[in-house]
């Protein structure tokens, strides 16, 4: 009877596949970053063709599916929007190009990094790297949340209220009113991407149009060109 060999075999070293580095952020102009947004909203409204083929062929669930995913990832690109416009405007405030906001001022970083900074040249691509990590874990599609972010960056959420939705003659109705659109269009934004689109009471399926869908990213456009209409005006005021 043969006997099993019981010695121990040496051990492999450097096996392992080193951990890829993540690639440094990129730094966009205003432009670009406006283009990156209707780049994409170019390709999702050519879902419209599809919807309006399933329809005319009677199968609208279907139609009424890509509707839906229309509309989450109609706010998905004001959101990644508003993390790049953001990013642009806290690097020029950090590097001193921009005018900072109070709201600059209490932005907290962990000491641990702050220390890590002191040994770099060049602080600024640091605080950039730093200020992508942070923004990208937030979600700025909440009535508040998106005013508290606006007015960090410089961009007063008034201000984009009254340039996305000139519909009164009184500001404060404006603000009231653009408010108002933003919060019903992020809970259906979540009631769409969370629970089918039912309510939560009788499960339901909320009905929808195509007539809504347009509207809802006509206003998602009208956000971002305000915006940027204000970014740009930003930019100008500071350089002269």
């Amino acid at each position: 009877m043969s006997r099993r060999n019981l010695s121990l075999a040496s051990r492999e070293e450097n096996v392992r596949e080193p951990n890829p580095v993540a690639p440094a952020p990129l730094h966009f102009t205003l432009t670009e970053i406006k283009q990156h947004f209707d780049d994409n909203m170019t390709e999702l409204e050519s879902q419209f063709v599809l919807a309006d083929s399933l329809a005319s062929n009677d199968d609208l669930p279907g139609c009424k599916a890509i509707w839906r995913s229309q509309i989450v990832f109609a706010e998905g690109l004001m959101d990644f929007y508003i993390h790049e416009v953001s990013k642009y405007r806290l690097y020029r405030m950090f590097t001193g190009l921009s005018e900072k906001t109070e709201k600059y001022s209490a932005i907290q970083i962990p000491l641990s990094q702050i220390e890590s900074a002191f040994s770099l040249e060049e602080r600024g691509e640091w605080f950039f790297e730093f200020i992508n990590k942070h923004l990208c874990r937030d979600v700025y599609l909440a009535a508040d949340v998106m005013r508290d972010q606006l007015n960090l960056i410089g961009i007063p959420f008034a201000d984009v209220m009254c340039k996305a939705f000139p519909i009164d003659e009184k500001r404060d109705n404006i603000i009231k009113i653009g408010r108002k659109t933003i919060s019903d269009m992020f809970a259906r934004r979540n009631a769409i991407a969370h629970q089918n689109d039912r309510s939560h009471a009788t499960a339901t399926q909320n009905d929808i149009s195509k007539e809504y869908v347009v509207e809802y990213i006509n206003n998602v456009k009208s956000i971002v060109n305000a915006i940027h209409a204000l970014a740009l005006e930003r930019d100008t005021e500071q350089a002269s």
